[in-house]
Formats: C-alpha cells, sequence, structure tokens
C-alpha cells in the first residue's frame, strides 16, 4: 500500500484528491491525508485535514501541489521527512527538491478547474525521479491514473511546460478576445464554436503548420489593415505580432 499525502488543494490538488480517493479502494494506494493553509476542508474526501505540516501521518509519497514560487519554501518545512518528496510543477527544477533523500517530480500537462472533471485516461504523466526506487513509486502511483506515462528530465519539462503556455493559456485569450469582438458587435459567439473545434480537429489532423491559413499567411494586406482599423489601440500590437509570426514561419514579406 502507497500512502499519499497531498499538499495544496488548489485546481491540481483537490483534483489528485478526489482522484486518488476514487480510485483507492481497488487499488494499491491510499490518500492519507491533505493540507491546506486556509485549512478548508475538501468536500467527499475522506481522509484527514492535516493541521500542520510538522505533524503529518506517516507516508511513502508527499506531493506537493502548491504555486511554483512555493514550492522551496515548503520542500523546506518538510525537512526530515523520510517520504518521498514530489512536486507537480512545470518549470521548477528537480533539484529544488534535493534536500530530501528521495524526490522527484509527478507534473500533469493538463489545465485543470475546479468546476471540470479530468479524463485522466487521457493525460500524459511526466515524471521524474532522484533514484530507481523513487522512480518505481511514481511510476506505480502514475498507473493508477493513466496508462500513458513519459519519464522527461527538469530542461524537457520546462520547455514542455512553455509550449502549454503557448497551447493553453495564449489561445484560451485569444479565444475571449474573439469572444468580445462578438459581443461589442451585439453577436453571439457561439457562432464560431464550429470554428473552435475544426481549428483544433484540423491542426491535430494535418499539422498546425499545414492547418494555417487567414490573411497573414496569404499576406492580404488590404484584410489586415482594416482588422487593424476595427481595434482597440491596445489589442493592436498583439494582432500585429501574430501576423509577423505567422509571415515569418511561412516565409512571406513583412
Amino acid at each position: 500500500m502507497i500512502k499519499i499525502i497531498v499538499i495544496g488543494t488548489g485546481n491540481v490538488g483537490m483534483h489528485l484528491c478526489k482522484a486518488f480517493e476514487k480510485v483507492g479502494p481497488t487499488s494499491s494506494l491510499k490518500l492519507v491525508a491533505y493540507y491546506n493553509r486556509a485549512q478548508k476542508k475538501l468536500p467527499n474526501i475522506n481522509a484527514t485535514l492535516a493541521q500542520n505540516l510538522n505533524n503529518l501521518p506517516n507516508a511513502d509519497l508527499i506531493l506537493l501541489a502548491v504555486p511554483d514560487d512555493a514550492v522551496l519554501s515548503v520542500a523546506q518545512e518538510l525537512v526530515g521527512q523520510e517520504a518521498i518528496i514530489a512536486h507537480t510543477s512545470g518549470s521548477v527544477g528537480m533539484q529544488t527538491l534535493s534536500m530530501h533523500k528521495k524526490y522527484g517530480v509527478f507534473y500533469l500537462p493538463q489545465s485543470f478547474s475546479i468546476s471540470r472533471i479530468p479524463n485522466w485516461s487521457d493525460i500524459t504523466i511526466c515524471l521524474e525521479s532522484s533514484d530507481m526506487f523513487v522512480n518505481k513509486v511514481l511510476e506505480n502511483v502514475a498507473v493508477t491514473l493513466s496508462r500513458k506515462r513519459e519519464q522527461i528530465n527538469s530542461q524537457q519539462r520546462k520547455r514542455l511546460h512553455l509550449a502549454a503556455v503557448y497551447m493553453n493559456n495564449f489561445v484560451n485569450h485569444c479565444y475571449f478576445k474573439a469572444g468580445k469582438i462578438m459581443e461589442d458587435a451585439s453577436m453571439d459567439r457561439s457562432l464560431l464554436d464550429a470554428l473552435m473545434q475544426e481549428t483544433l480537429e484540423k491542426a491535430l489532423d494535418i499539422t498546425p503548420e499545414n492547418a494555417q491559413t487567414g490573411p497573414a499567411v496569404r499576406n492580404d494586406r488590404k484584410t489586415i489593415d482594416k482588422h487593424l482599423k476595427m481595434l482597440h489601440k491596445e489589442d493592436q500590437e498583439m494582432y500585429r505580432s501574430i501576423t509577423k509570426s505567422i509571415q515569418k514561419t511561412h516565409g512571406k514579406k513583412l
């Protein structure tokens, strides 16, 4: 039995707690406790809410699902723990935890929201370990959530995290901007739903490079100039920057 404690119950930590409790009865895992500084209990979670980091129950693995800038300080508070200490950050190196004897990374390249239930079988869990023993434990934990697992080092993971920001955070912001343009014109943003779906499916099917269309790749200056005139000044720089990037990628004259 692998006994687990989750530190931090934001989007990632909360979903990990739920997932571990769900698979626990039919697996070799058990969520024995979780902790958050607000001392807020999670609904429908039977594990104990730990009162402080200095008096945690015995565990084999402590997962730090905390903000990137808190990983080091929380890890330092846990010095003396015999459990494996692993964080879930995409941008923090594994060596940040090297004050511990056994440490690693349990990174989930996925966007988590409280209101949505993740499909764990679709998520590739990215692991990094200080030694073979740690790797075996992390693998045993990961396989209960997903059959997709990947061994990547800290430098690769930082690049993966950077790519994920482009693919998720920046793209989502573009969705928001498009929606505002529709709303300002008294149109329902759902008019773009089919386009949103086709954009994703086509990129997966024929690659983003081959899927690129639009005025930038055609070097359609008249349309580009019309679009710029319709945009608020603060959005023109974003439009120009993305247009130039597309044209440079596809060898068009700027």
